[in-house]
C-alpha cells in the first residue's frame, strides 16, 4: 500500500510540474515561442514603427505583428542553435543597436521638456527661412548614381564636366559604374546656404551630393521647379517642430562636449582624434 501510495505521489509531483512548465500566454503576454514570451509590449513598439493611419484596422495590424514577431522569434532561435550569438561581429553591431537606442530615447525625452516657441518667434522663423514656407519649392532632377570609387580623388576630373553627358563621359573613363534615372529636391529639406549655391548655377549645370545609400554619389541637375501650397496651419506646425529640433541639437551637442570633457577616453596608438 505504501509502495503504490509513494508511487502515486511521484506521478502527481511529475504531472504537477510538466502543468506548470507548459505555460500558456496570458496577461500581457500575447503568445510563446518554444516557451520564450512575446508581449504586448514587444506588439506595441512594432505598432509604433508602423505609422498606421487613422483609420487602419488595428486589431488586424496586431493579429499581423503578432505573426511577424513569431516567424522573426523562431528564426532568432534557430540562429542562436547555430552558435551565431557569440560572433564578434553580431555583439557589435547589438552594442550599436542598443547604444542608437538610448541616444533616441534621450533625446526624445530632453526634447518633451522643451518649451513650445511663442506665436512671434514661429512667425519670425518663417520670415527668416522662406524657402521652408512662404516660396518653398520642389525641383525635379535628372540624376547620375555612382559608386564612390576607393581613392575619391580620382573623380577629380568631374569638376570639369559641365553637364550630364560630359558626366557620363568622365565615369566612363575612369572605369566608375553608374546609373541614369530621375529624382525630387524639396527646398524645405535643404540647408539654405546649399540650396543658394544650387540655385546659383548655370542653367544644366550640375552639382554632386552624397547619396542616402552607403558608397554611392548623386549628380544632379536641376530641370523643373513647382510651388509647394502648404496651409498656413500646418506651415506654423513645421516652424514649432524645426525650431524644437534646432534647439535640440544645440542642447545635445552642448551636453556631448561637456560629457566629453569630463570623460577619460584612454585610445590605442595611433586612433587618437587628429
Amino acid at each position: 500500500m505504501n509502495k503504490w501510495r509513494n508511487s502515486a505521489v511521484a506521478i502527481m509531483a511529475v504531472t504537477w510540474s510538466l502543468t506548470c512548465s507548459a505555460k500558456t500566454p496570458e496577461g500581457p503576454v500575447v503568445a510563446l515561442v518554444n516557451g520564450e514570451e512575446i508581449t504586448l509590449q514587444d506588439v506595441d513598439a512594432q505598432l509604433a514603427e508602423m505609422n498606421l493611419p487613422p483609420n487602419a484596422d488595428r486589431k488586424a495590424a496586431r493579429v499581423a505583428v503578432v505573426q511577424q514577431l513569431i516567424k522573426r522569434r523562431l528564426m532568432a532561435q534557430e540562429a542562436k542553435k547555430q552558435g551565431l550569438e557569440a560572433d564578434p561581429l553580431l555583439l557589435a553591431q547589438q552594442r550599436r543597436a542598443n547604444e542608437e537606442l538610448l541616444v533616441s530615447a534621450y533625446a526624445k525625452q530632453v526634447l518633451a521638456k522643451m518649451p513650445v516657441p511663442d506665436a512671434a518667434a514661429v512667425s519670425k522663423f518663417m520670415a527668416d527661412n522662406p524657402h521652408m514656407f512662404a516660396r518653398r519649392m520642389v525641383y525635379k532632377l535628372d540624376q547620375i548614381q555612382f559608386e564612390t570609387p576607393a581613392n575619391p580623388a580620382s573623380l577629380k576630373p568631374l569638376e570639369g564636366a559641365h553637364d550630364m553627358p560630359a558626366i557620363a563621359k568622365v565615369l566612363t573613363g575612369l572605369g566608375v559604374k553608374f546609373q541614369r534615372g530621375t529624382g525630387v529636391m524639396d527646398s524645405a529639406r535643404i540647408p539654405p546656404q546649399m540650396l543658394q549655391k544650387i540655385l546659383a548655377l548655370k542653367k544644366g549645370e550640375p552639382f554632386i551630393v552624397s547619396s542616402p545609400q552607403p558608397g554611392k554619389g548623386l549628380v544632379n541637375v536641376v530641370t523643373s521647379s513647382e510651388a509647394v501650397t502648404v496651409p498656413v496651419a500646418e506651415q506654423r506646425a513645421m516652424a514649432v517642430q524645426a525650431i524644437r529640433n534646432q534647439a535640440l541639437a544645440k542642447t545635445g551637442e552642448q551636453q556631448l562636449n561637456e560629457a566629453k570633457a569630463k570623460a577619460k577616453i584612454d585610445y590605442q596608438p595611433g586612433y587618437e582624434a587628429p
